[in-house]
């Protein structure tokens, strides 16, 4: 039982260490945010941290940046880590699909003007 315990205790410190890591990691980088200065800073080392950034163009570099800015708020703010969590996801999928020329074509080739069936209803 007492083995237990310093288990649960131990664990629990650990936790705390950690989400005082992650809060002193986003108000670092809330922090640099703040200014254009440091939106410099972030994107030159966007490709450090995010290699994959490569395939993004300027723009959506600049609006993962902005992503990351409010999902950085979230987690100081509101304790949502889950904000920055997604948004590391979802722009790194887009990025593995810019990495593949044909499923980008795929992706982004306009659907034709005429209306499709889905399952026996009409989709428009």
């Amino acid at each position: 039982m007492a083995r237990r315990w310093l288990l649960f205790i131990s664990t629990a410190r650990h936790d705390r260490q950690r989400e005082e890591t992650a809060e002193v990691a986003a108000r670092m980088v809330a922090a640099l945010l703040a200014d254009d200065e440091g939106i410099r800073a972030v994107l030159h080392a966007l490709p450090v941290v995010f290699p994959w950034v490569r395939h993004l163009n300027d723009e959506e570099k600049q609006q993962f940046v902005r992503d990351l800015v409010d999902a950085t708020h979230d987690a100081i703010d509101l304790d949502v880590h889950a904000t920055l969590h997604r948004v590391v996801v979802e722009w790194r999928a887009t990025a593995r699909i810019l990495a593949d020329p044909a499923l980008t074509e795929q992706l982004t080739r306009a659907l034709p003007d005429r209306q499709h069936r889905l399952r026996g209803r009409l989709a428009v």
